[in-house]
């Protein structure tokens, strides 16, 4: 049957690696794995195979592992998974002799960061010159010629350059956004407080509304684009099994400080491009993964320094103990961050959401299965990307890349 044996922090190493690179790696990936690739932010767990290394842990532990342990922090690499789970001690376990365990624990990555923000800023913008002094001084001389313009409700009016770079920004995300199969909606500027009741914001961010100022008036603005898609689909069975729409919109939160070094940087209004996917779980993470891979080349086609990590906070959030297990596990948010400045500061300009089965069933969203719809949104902010591409390239477009200025930018 089986007996009772010493399982060190090498060996769990080790069956981890082989059963990662044989059941849950892509073939042409696998053998570049070691113990300390990334497995979330290197795409190797998604979603639908991070219940598969959590029941062969188990198994390789002879136990099962509290809800509480599983948490990203504790799986962010096999070596991870391997230290914290034996304590980097031998545990006795009972366990079953399945063969031998492979001959080594891979070669190691040379040159990892150690963190993965560095790591990332390795691969993006990798053409980009150095920053230098340049950095943080172009919004500066943009805001002094008038052409940004921090409005006293804690907007941002572009005018000029400016507003061709942003309007350049946007057409591109929008020509993704038609390749990728989706149609174009339009929403309005108030939205009902009743729908963002379901759709869980007032209870989550009621300290980031922001009232339309109307006496009595039953509806808020927008906080995000896509909290207007959902009604569009809700109380019925999605046909055809997926939607994907994409929409430009003004966005309100409170959460502007005027008195904020940087006051354009987090703003109370604000521009936002979303793509936004209601389906299936495959179509969420397909979604999501291919508009990562977009950006990560057009970070390096624009020169542009930034970095993708997984955020902290998800899209919706939820404190109840009563999370679901995926959303103990999985990275909902990354964010897109941009350099403002030469001392390695950033803002959050892009995020990549996987809202699970949230507004599926909050919406009552069905697929023809019969199972609530899975969705996710790819979000950008257009006044974030002009602040960091015209602090990384100057204000004046002669220093900016050719390949925008190619695009007529200013006749745009």
């Amino acid at each position: 049957m089986g007996d009772a044996s010493v399982l060190t922090a090498t060996e769990l190493e080790e069956r981890l690696l082989r059963f990662t690179r044989e059941r849950l790696a892509e073939r042409e990936v696998a053998d570049a794995i070691t113990v300390d690739t990334l497995l979330f932010e290197d795409r190797v767990i998604d979603s639908l195979k991070v219940l598969e290394l959590i029941a062969f842990l188990q198994s390789a532990l002879g136990r099962k592992i509290p809800d509480a342990q599983i948490v990203l922090a504790n799986f962010r690499s096999i070596a991870t998974i391997a230290r914290v789970f034996t304590n980097g001690e031998p545990i006795a376990i009972k366990r079953v002799r399945r063969g031998p365990a492979i001959g080594g624990r891979g070669k190691r990555e040379e040159g990892r960061a150690g963190t993965n923000g560095k790591r990332e800023i390795q691969r993006l913008g990798a053409n980009a010159a150095p920053l230098g002094a340049r950095l943080q001084s172009g919004v500066s001389e943009m805001l002094a010629r008038r052409e940004l313009e921090v409005t006293p409700d804690g907007g941002l009016i572009m005018r000029g350059s400016a507003a061709s770079l942003r309007d350049y920004f946007d057409s591109t995300v929008y020509g993704w956004a038609l390749e990728l199969g989706a149609t174009e909606e339009t929403f309005p500027a108030e939205i009902p407080l009743a729908t963002l009741g379901r759709a869980g914001f007032t209870t989550a961010f009621p300290e980031k509304l922001v009232f339309t100022g109307t006496p009595g008036d039953e509806s808020a603005r927008p906080p995000a684009v896509c909290y207007h898609h959902y009604p569009c689909v809700s109380d019925s069975t999605l046909e055809g099994g997926e939607s994907i729409v994409t929409a430009i919109g003004r966005c309100y939160r409170n959460e502007h400080d005027p008195n904020s070094v940087h006051p354009e940087e987090r703003l109370a209004a604000f521009t936002m491009r979303e793509i936004i996917a209601v389906g299936d779980v495959a179509l969420v993470e397909k979604l999501r993964n291919e508009l990562m891979v977009r950006v990560r080349l057009w970070l390096n086609e624009l020169s542009l320094r930034g970095h993708i990590e997984i955020a902290s906070d998800p899209f919706f959030t939820n404190e109840s103990r009563g999370r679901m297990l995926m959303q103990q596990m999985l990275p909902l948010k990354y964010e897109l961050r941009l350099r403002v400045d030469a001392d390695g500061r950033s803002v959050a300009a892009a995020s990549f959401n996987n809202h699970q089965q949230h507004f599926g069933r909050a919406f009552s969203i069905l697929l023809p299965s019969g199972e609530h719809a899975h969705s996710g949104c790819v979000a950008f902010g257009w006044e974030r990307w002009v602040i960091a591409f015209v602090n990384q390239h100057g204000p004046d477009e002669e220093s900016w890349p050719d390949v925008v200025r190619s695009k007529n930018v200013a006749n745009v």
